[in-house]
């Protein structure tokens, strides 16, 4: 099982390599016809649900975080 990783440039299917992750999830879906999950927050485009949670769960932890340093005194 693969966990979303950023980094992550490499078609799964034809090893292609790509310059950003979104180039290659735009690949993904115009060359293979791989269906394609939205973040419903920011609109990033994801090849897997699970990378879609991972990310959700990335921004949440961000953003506690923003709001513990906020809060400190």
């Amino acid at each position: 099982m693969r966990l979303f990783h950023s980094e992550k440039r490499e078609c799964e299917d034809c090893h292609a390599v790509f310059a950003s992750y979104d180039e290659m999830v735009q690949h993904a879906h115009e060359v293979h016809k791989k269906h394609i999950v939205k973040c419903s927050e920011c609109g990033k485009l994801f090849l897997h649900e699970k990378d879609r949670l991972h990310h959700v769960r990335e921004e949440n932890e961000r953003k506690v975080d923003v709001r513990r340093h906020k809060f400190k005194k």
